[in-house]
């Protein structure tokens, strides 16, 4: 069977774009330049917004044959293997590297804010899942971080 995007699995979190609209207006308002100069941004920005939006396109891509919204089956291959909400980690990525590459301080500074609103979202959506696919969720949440695919060594599984 032919994969398809599906529009709909493509979930921007509406925090990102809102502290990205939100953290520039104040920027040219207030500049809260980020120390350093313009070329480190540059050098470490470009980079995480890459990172974050070849990996939100991988994690669509993948996930492409199952609509997210009304899933009849949990995603566990490519991106999904490592973790649990690749497509919130490209985009946060993407937005710090934003901030990063624009030298704006405020969005630095907001970033983090859109990601603990995600994460509350992303509690939710787990509960859902865990409803509909009972076992086989925990199974899954057992084996695969909610986020970041490396564990720091002594990190208790039940600390995601």
């Amino acid at each position: 069977m032919g994969r398809s995007w599906r529009f709909r699995n493509v979930p921007v979190p509406a925090e990102y774009p809102v502290v990205l609209a939100v953290a520039f207006g104040l920027h040219r308002i207030r500049p809260w330049p980020v120390p350093g100069p313009r070329g480190a941004h540059r050098l470490v920005g470009l980079p995480l917004v890459a990172a974050g939006v070849l990996l939100a396109a991988w994690s669509v891509r993948t996930a492409a044959e199952v609509d997210l919204a009304r899933p009849d089956r949990l995603v566990r291959v490519g991106p999904y293997g490592r973790s649990r909400n690749p497509m919130y980690l490209g985009w946060l990525l993407a937005s710090g590297g934003v901030g990063v590459v624009a030298g704006a301080s405020w969005v630095l500074a907001g970033v983090p804010l859109a990601a603990v609103r995600v994460h509350h979202e992303i509690r939710r959506e787990e509960g859902r899942l865990a409803a509909l696919f009972g076992a086989e969720f925990d199974r899954y949440c057992a084996s695969v971080p909610r986020y970041w695919p490396v564990r720091p060594a002594g990190w208790a599984r039940r600390a995601q």
